[in-house]
């Protein structure tokens, strides 16, 4: 059995490290117990008739475990401005009794939350769509129709309306969100905002919106209620503000009280990646900087790709920000504010930003959940009901989905023996840590592991379990998450060659590559091992030649940096069928999987019919030209899918030993999708908490 000397044990109690973050701070009047926000993330909850009790236990876990103050999903203060056509909202005065049960269940433990007011705009999806021009967004079916004066005023008053019902709900504070593409967002960027009356042509006309629904809303709150503002200050987006107008906004709205300014990032269709894994942690810090300098007297929020309180506490401490704001990492852990106070780092499960249970399903009108925290935003998200009797259960396989399951059977009192062949746990995360912009997963696995120590399961590494193990009749069950092994297509002839490797070979094996590079395949994967082919050659001859002019002051390496000749790292892609390359990755991360490919100039050829692998490259035939060619290569890598490890379900079968399978190693779902993170979690739980 492991000693799992990879993990640490839990943290002692000690005084928090990161005092900063766990100082107080008071805003308006209302006392926060740390400098923490849980700041908006939609639910898409309204298909359920018990929305507002779902949305209340969320909250609550959240507030119980110390958030200093959450602020709600977007809610529209009219019907327009819903998101669905059943959205989350408080436009009249029958719906202040529902949110009560949010504010009540949130104070019942000792937590503070806001009322984000939004209006979506064209951003919604329920037809009835308006905005300031009448400019449909690119990714929706809905063209909006331009607001008419009247309409806009009328909004006006509806704002105001909805504040006043927002403290009568018992709302602690209330956030009115300008940025993120939103409708006020709408009228503030030049690009969206196409009028030529009042609220449309210079600045001062198309921040109208914004200064008038300030005004109103501070006649009907009063001085002493807190009022947040979430504020677009790096738009990133062809016609969005410039950073003259953002605080040129934010000196317009400043005398009507901006108790704290969340600085925002972006628009959802910004053609640069800022809440996607490829973006750095606290990459947009500086647009905090900027506001800082220009108003020193403001209490700041700073925001986007901070998923690590150690990461927040360092902004504080250089004075970047008064408070940090994070969504997505309290969907991946509930907790985390709790574990940073008693600096249990290792226990946090992280945000790796992978979109695909969050925005993905935002978008596809799901309702949100987290690929690394299978329960977030589920009725019984943080309970673990006790099974009816003992049981003892062998996982075998250490990827995420057997991670997954022993550690949800063992917090329901099971006891579980983990069985991992090889002598480290991971799975096929252990390959996406090697692929670039991936370094998140570290986190994943470390979280797991970590967690599974606590819970006492027992992990036994470097150990494979085979038939013999059924025949004593100790385990009640059997998980199977065997996982899968990389497809060989046999059907190509030289599939066999020497410079034929699987991309686990590359990934795993570190195995050397002679380029140019041939990939077979054109799913996630291989686009994947396409990116760390060229960038694996590019950084190392980058970083020789960086060490080497660091110390080339005189000039006496100036010839051996002019030797390197190495080229450029070739790298082709082949796929058979005409489907998109990475056609499963979700919509709000695909393009930017895309760009990255065009950027380091991968080729990327489909519609191919593989004829054979030749010492010297890929022979192929193009459907479309019904030309042969060959593809140039010394090295072929094959990414052409997984086949399903199943070889125990025989046995299992035959001992009569109760058996699941999930995962990879699922034979009854797709294996492409098995594979997916989120999937396999998935599984895993409902396996768990249905046995």
């Amino acid at each position: 059995m492991s000693d799992l000397s990879d993990v640490r044990a839990p943290a002692a109690a000690q005084a928090p490290l990161l005092s900063k973050l766990f100082s107080p701070i008071d805003v308006n009047g209302l006392r926060l117990e740390n400098r923490t926000m849980m700041s908006s993330i939609h639910l898409n909850l309204e298909e359920f008739d018990d929305q507002f009790e779902r949305m209340a236990r969320f909250y609550a876990l959240r507030a119980e475990e110390g958030v200093g103050i959450i602020v709600t999903s977007g809610c529209s203060p009219d019907g327009p401005g819903q998101f669905a056509l059943h959205g989350f909202s408080l436009k009249a005065d029958d719906e202040i009794a529902p949110h009560r049960l949010i504010t009540q269940a949130v104070h019942a433990k000792g937590g503070r939350i806001a009322l984000q007011i939004i209006h979506f705009g064209r951003e919604a999806v329920h037809g009835n769509l308006v905005s300031s021009s009448p400019l449909k967004l690119a990714s929706s079916i809905f063209k909006p129709r331009e607001m008419s004066h009247e309409e806009i005023l009328a909004l006006v008053d509806d704002y105001a309306d909805c504040a006043a019902r927002a403290i009568a709900a018992g709302y602690d504070a209330i956030e009115l969100i300008f940025s993120q593409g939103f409708l006020v967002h709408q009228f503030l960027a030049s690009g969206t905002n196409l009028r030529t009356d009042s609220w449309g042509g210079d600045f001062a006309n198309r921040s109208r919106l914004a200064v008038l629904i300030a005004q109103r809303v501070r006649e009907r709150v009063g001085p002493d209620y807190p009022v947040i503002y979430r504020i677009p200050c790096m738009d990133l987006f062809e016609g969005g503000m410039t950073a003259d107008e953002a605080l040129e906004l934010i000196g317009l709205l400043k005398p009507y009280g901006i108790d704290l300014l969340s600085v925002s990032i972006g628009w959802h269709d910004s053609h640069t990646p800022t809440i996607a894994m490829v973006a750095p942690r606290a990459a947009f810090a500086s647009a905090t900087r900027l506001v800082r300098k220009r108003y020193p007297d403001l209490k700041l929020c700073v925001s986007n790709r901070i998923n690590d309180p150690r990461v927040a506490e360092n902004l504080l401490i250089d004075g970047e920000a008064d408070m940090v704001a994070m969504a997505r990492p309290f969907l991946a852990d509930a907790a985390l504010v709790s574990k940073a106070r008693r600096n249990a780092f290792d226990e946090i499960n992280p945000c790796i930003a992978c979109n695909q249970n969050c925005l993905d399903y935002v978008f596809a009108g799901q309702p949100v959940g987290c690929s690394v925290n299978p329960e977030a935003v589920l009725p019984g998200e943080g309970h673990y009901p006790p099974l009816a009797q003992p049981l003892h259960v062998a996982v075998v396989g250490g990827g995420i989905a057997g991670m997954g399951a022993a550690l949800f059977l063992a917090r329901r009192g099971a006891r579980v023996d983990l069985f991992e062949e090889s002598h480290a746990l991971g799975g096929q995360l252990k390959l996406a840590m090697q692929v670039p912009d991936k370094s998140e997963f570290h986190g994943t696995v470390r979280y797991y592991t970590q967690a599974l120590y606590e819970a006492g399961v027992q992990v036994h590494l470097g150990t494979r379990f085979g038939a013999e193990r059924l025949a004593d009749g100790r385990y009640q069950h059997v998980v199977l998450a065997s996982g899968c092994l990389p497809r060989k297509p046999d059907a190509i002839p030289g599939a066999d060659a020497p410079h034929v490797l699987q991309y686990t070979d590359v990934l795993e094996k570190g195995c050397p590559v002679a380029y140019p590079v041939a990939i077979i395949g054109g799913g996630g994967v291989a686009c994947d091992v396409a990116k760390f082919l060229v960038k694996r050659r590019t950084e190392q001859r980058d970083a020789a030649h960086a060490y080497l002019r660091a110390y080339n002051s005189d000039g006496s390496l100036a010839q051996y940096l002019d030797a390197d000749t190495t080229p450029a790292a070739e790298v082709t892609m082949l796929q058979r069928s005409s489907r998109k390359f990475a056609m499963r990755l979700g919509r709000t991360t695909r393009w930017i999987q895309m760009g990255q490919m065009e950027r380091l100039n991968i080729g990327m050829r489909n519609k191919l019919e593989l004829l054979s692998i030749e010492p010297d490259g890929v022979r192929i035939l193009d459907k479309r030209t019904k030309q042969e060619e060959l593809v140039p290569a010394r090295t072929v890598v094959l990414a052409a899918g997984h086949v399903p490890r199943t070889e125990l379900v025989d046995a299992l079968a035959a001992a009569g030993v109760p058996y699941s399978v999930i995962g990879a190693a699922d034979t009854e779902g797709d294996v492409s999708r098995a594979t997916n993170l989120s999937s396999a979690m998935g599984q895993a739980y409902q396996l768990a908490m249905a046995l």
